[in-house]
């Protein structure tokens, strides 16, 4: 026998279900993959053959935007929304999260699992912990002083900091991999990989200053630009305790936030300013959440579940405002 909770997100499901988007979308798929496959390797030969003009900052650019789409890629393919085939999203998976960004698509896989099924859940979201970011008043963590002061500018400083995010999920990755060598194998050699082509050969071939440099703000704006695109979907929400009560379709649309931008920019967040839609239905396309926002909205009013939409700036404010606040209880 169902819970009302359950009742209602079962009735959801077959709401939505009957749009038929729950089949896999191949042609923006395949749209993807040509477009930003083919910017990426433009953009990488790009490197070399334009290093000593202004078309290589282009070059730079294109390669951020096209590791952006691809670390998407891999968020979709995490939660098997790309192919009916569990192969096709693995492989999709470790080319962007493990050979382009240098991590481990199977920690991250892990990972943010766990998010999705304890959404702001102040105990077992690992999304809301952080030693350098507090994102409730009541966290525990004991942070030095240092570390005490920089909580307290953390509104700020999060854009310091995101910039050093790919990097610490490089880092991170290792120790996941050296617990789970079995279920790493392919990692422990995409990995090794993805620094010969980013890095060793563009020392090899352009000296090691002006590789080290291009790779370094390719991860340092690719870390920033996903901060800020990630920030807005969950922080300044509501968060929750292990008693909190909620049924899963409460939890999962109170504590996330939608940003209200034009169809065009859909690509530029991977579909996911449609959260609210992202975290009842993950494994939909991403290119499907724009239709059924409104039947999801119109639910979530009927039933008087809060469903929350702003506009980008709003958004950031609202994330600016929060860790502000947050920071100051930091003592």
């Amino acid at each position: 026998m169902l819970n009302p909770g359950q009742q209602l997100y079962t009735k959801l499901r077959h709401e939505v279900a009957e749009t038929g988007v729950f089949k896999p979308d191949w042609k923006h798929l395949l749209r993807r993959l040509t477009l930003y496959g083919t910017l990426h390797i433009l953009s990488y030969l790009g490197l070399f053959f334009c290093a000593d003009s202004g078309w290589r900052w282009a070059a730079i650019i294109g390669l951020t935007i096209s590791n952006l789409q691809f670390y998407f890629l891999s968020h979709d393919a995490g939660h098997y929304s790309l192919s009916r085939h569990r192969k096709v999203n693995l492989w999709l998976g470790e080319i962007g999260d493990t050979f382009i960004a240098g991590g481990s698509f199977r920690f991250w896989q892990y990972k943010h699992n766990l998010h999705h099924r304890y959404c702001n859940d102040e105990a077992l979201d690992p999304d809301m912990k952080g030693d350098f970011i507090k994102f409730y008043v009541d966290d525990p963590t004991e942070r030095p002083a240092w570390i005490r002061w920089m909580v307290r500018q953390q509104s700020y400083l999060l854009w310091v900091l995101a910039m050093f995010h790919n990097f610490e999920f490089q880092r991170i990755s290792w120790l996941y991999m050296l617990k789970n060598p079995k279920q790493c194998r392919i990692e422990f050699l995409l990995i090794p990989l993805h620094f010969v082509v980013y890095l060793i050969i563009p020392i090899a071939l352009l000296g090691w200053p002006m590789a080290l440099v291009n790779y370094g703000i390719v991860t340092m704006m690719s870390g920033l630009i996903l901060a800020k695109l990630f920030a807005v979907n969950h922080i300044g929400m509501p968060s929750v305790s292990g008693d909190h009560g909620m049924s899963f379709i409460e939890q999962q649309v109170v504590t996330s936030r939608n940003v209200i931008i034009p169809r065009w920019l859909d690509d530029y967040f991977g579909g996911l300013n449609y959260q609210i839609e992202h975290h009842l239905f993950p494994w939909i396309p991403i290119s499907r959440y724009r239709q059924i926002s409104p039947l999801v909205k119109s639910f979530c009013q009927q039933h008087a579940i809060a469903y929350v939409e702003e506009d980008l700036i709003a958004s950031l404010r609202s994330v600016t405002r929060h860790l502000d606040r947050v920071g100051q209880t930091e003592r």
